[in-house]
């Protein structure tokens, strides 16, 4: 089973709650879970194994104010992650223009250290996706088991 670091970006609590409920199935199906609401540079390069990404956008299409920290530190420090592997949660409202782009920040800044992805990245709509919570349930079953 592997160790799984869950990073948070959230603002108004939604992606927060889902990854809550992401780290409570992985630890059901026997994976380690280290849930990361506030993340930490230190906290995220301390023996990577697979990172999950769970991150919504706020104003003009940023990184959460909890992440972008980190998302600064690891662009600045480009730390390689060539053994590391990781999934991606994104929440956005595709009625603005900047649909998703902190998850996308995101995706982007791990392939840049060469992390490496386990399946597609899932982008949860919010004008499309009536219970978010189940589509995420939903593809962490299958993700896992790529893990």
């Amino acid at each position: 089973m592997a160790q799984i670091k869950i990073v948070v970006g959230s603002t108004y609590g939604n992606a927060s709650q889902i990854a809550e409920d992401c780290a409570e199935q992985l630890q059901k199906m026997g994976h380690e879970t280290d849930f990361l609401s506030e993340p930490t540079y230190e906290q995220v390069i301390d023996k990577p194994d697979v990172i999950l990404i769970c991150t919504s956008t706020v104003g003009q299409g940023e990184v959460p104010t909890n992440l972008m920290p980190l998302y600064c530190k690891l662009k600045d420090h480009q730390p390689d992650f060539s053994q590391v592997r990781f999934g991606l949660i994104a929440l956005g409202d595709s009625s603005y223009e900047t649909y998703a782009e902190g998850g996308k920040l995101m995706n982007e800044l791990m392939r840049d250290l060469n992390a490496k992805p386990v399946g597609q990245a899932l982008f949860i709509d919010s004008c499309e996706t009536p219970d978010p919570d189940e589509a995420a349930a939903s593809w962490v079953d299958e993700w896992s088991t790529k893990l």
